[in-house]
Order: structure tokens, then C-alpha cells, then sequence
């Protein structure tokens, strides 16, 4: 196997990943070894088998969304001599906000052939009775959890992104939860108290401050500093969940009343109703009526290479 291994799903952001790479191979002068996703979950096993199979340095590089990311890294944690690569190639790129990705092939053929550079970086993981699920970005319960289900399993998203219209599919079903999700209530337990939230319109666990494609949701998050941030938005009327929405995008959504941030090494909540979970935007769960869910965090769980700029 080579040095360099590229993932790609060719299916993210629309087709936008394989006109990427279509790109990328005709520009690269390092040899490599390149994998194609099929279906949900493939790109962990591709990353995985990779990781096992090779005891010498490896650079796997993903081109895809942060679906693909995801999969890739929870693939690889703890493989010590794995480092991942990333060209955003999706819909909404939360984790090229945050964290070094390629821009140009160039940066890559020079880091391959000149420079050794890498970070280390945090994985956070949720816990439930039965599974276990990681996260880069971010993992959370309610109204953006649902959202995301519906858009993902609706027939009219194929359809509006052939048409590249795939937003107005997000669009709508923000609109339809707006005003038909029903509000839930989960218990916080903290080493000092207990604190019920009632009301609820839904929890977030971040990693890394952006989700859901640019808003700025847990702007104090950094994804190497060994902490997790929790973001609850609750006993808000449902017109000005719409209205603080736009405010999230800029980092202004925490002077609100209704929005409590807080920040620790891990949570353990309560759940006192079912609702959707997600984990990096993908379905996890649904969460059975007073189980407890468990956020952690591991630290230095994976590394990524830094290239030597950003480019353009």
C-alpha cells in the first residue's frame, strides 16, 4: 500500500466531491492509493483496514463532507501512526471551518515530499445503554436532530439536488418543525446538582464551535483543550427560535435569556421524553424515556496534518 490513501465519496455535496477529485488526480505527482465509499458507514471500514494493515507511516485523505470526515476518523482513533488529510468537498463544511484542510494539490504534494507537520486532536463520544457513538464536530438531541432526519430521508432532497436546489429540502422541514416539534425536558447532573431543563428545544455537545453548515453555535469550543461545551436552548416561543437562528451564524445567540452554555470535561443527562439525536449532523438515536446519555471527550485521539497555508 502506498504512503498516501485518498477516501472518496463521490456522492457529497452533490456530486461536488467527484468533480474534486476528478480534479485532483490530474494534478498530483505523489503515488498514492485511492478508495470509492458505497454506502453509510464505508469509509470507517475502508479507514480502518487501512490503519491495520500498514505498520509505516499512512496519510489517509478524505474527500467528501463532514459525514465522510466522521467516518474516516472513527475509523482510525488511537492508530498511532495514521494521519488523516481533508479536502472539503460537501454541503455545509463545518469542519474546514475550524480545523486545517487542503486547498490546492500543491499544498499537498509539498506536504508529502517536504514537510512533517500534524495535530493532535480531541474525539468526543456519546454514550447510551447500548451503543456508543463518536463525534468531531458536534452530537445533540432535539429540533436540529429531527430537522436532519427529515431532510435525509425526504424524497424530495434527491429531487432539488439534481436541480441544485438542496437547501430549500432544509428549508422546509425548519419551517414544518417550527411549528409542529413538540418540546421535551431532560435532568443535567452535575458532581454539585441536579438541574431539570423543561421546555426544551434542543441540547448540543460541541467539540468545535460551528454546525449545520456556518453557525456559529459554541463559539468558546476548541477542539484540542480536552473540554466539551453544551449548548441548551429552551423556554423560547417559537417565533423567535426563527429569529435567534439568524443570529447563531455570527455568535451572538449566547446574550439570550434562553440560550445556557456550559463547558466541562463530560455531562451526563437524563432523558425524560423521546426524541431524535445526531451525531456530526447523522441520525444516532432515539432516546428512550429516563435513560441517562453520557457526552465524553478523549484527548489526542487522532491527528491531522497541517499543510504549510491555507492558499486559496
Amino acid at each position: 500500500m502506498n504512503k498516501i490513501v485518498f477516501i472518496v465519496n463521490e456522492y457529497a455535496g452533490n456530486g461536488r466531491a467527484k468533480k474534486t477529485w476528478s480534479l485532483w488526480k490530474s494534478s498530483l505527482t505523489i503515488p498514492y492509493t485511492y478508495f470509492l465509499t458505497e454506502y453509510i458507514g464505508h469509509a470507517t471500514e475502508i479507514a480502518k483496514k487501512c490503519a491495520e494493515s500498514s505498520k509505516e507511516e499512512l496519510i489517509i485523505i478524505a474527500i467528501g463532507g463532514d459525514g465522510t470526515i466522521h467516518e474516516i476518523i472513527s475509523g482510525v482513533t488511537d492508530y498511532e501512526h495514521v494521519r488523516i488529510g481533508v479536502i472539503s468537498a460537501g454541503s455545509g463544511n463545518d469542519f474546514g471551518r475550524t480545523f486545517p484542510v487542503f486547498h490546492r494539490t500543491e499544498q499537498l504534494n509539498e506536504y508529502v515530499n517536504e514537510l512533517d507537520t500534524y495535530e493532535e486532536f480531541d474525539f468526543g463520544k456519546l454514550t447510551t445503554s447500548k451503543d456508543s457513538y463518536g463525534f468531531v464536530n458536534n452530537a445533540g438531541f432535539g429540533f436540529d436532530a429531527k430537522v436532519g432526519y427529515a431532510v435525509n430521508n425526504s424524497k424530495w432532497k434527491k429531487r432539488l439536488n439534481c436541480l441544485g436546489l438542496g437547501k430549500v429540502t432544509y428549508i422546509l422541514y425548519v419551517i414544518k418543525e417550527l411549528l409542529t416539534f413538540k418540546r421535551f425536558s431532560f435532568t443535567l447532573h452535575t458532581e454539585q446538582d441536579t438541574i431539570k431543563f423543561d421546555d426544551v428545544w434542543f441540547i448540543v455537545v460541541c467539540n468545535q464551535p460551528f454546525f449545520g453548515g456556518g453557525m456559529k453555535i459554541s463559539p468558546n469550543s476548541q477542539p484540542n483543550d480536552q473540554l466539551i461545551e453544551m449548548t441548551v436552548v429552551n423556554k423560547l416561543a417559537r417565533w423567535k427560535l426563527l429569529f435567534i437562528f439568524g443570529t447563531v451564524f455570527f455568535g451572538k445567540h449566547t446574550k439570550y435569556k434562553e440560550v445556557k452554555q456550559l463547558q466541562a470535561k463530560n455531562f451526563t443527562i437524563t432523558m425524560h421524553d423521546q426524541v431524535y439525536g445526531h451525531v456530526d449532523g447523522e441520525f444516532s438515536c432515539m432516546t428512550y424515556i429516563d435513560q441517562s446519555y453520557f457526552f465524553s471527550v478523549q484527548s489526542k485521539a487522532w491527528k491531522l496534518v497541517n499543510p504549510k497555508s491555507k492558499g486559496s
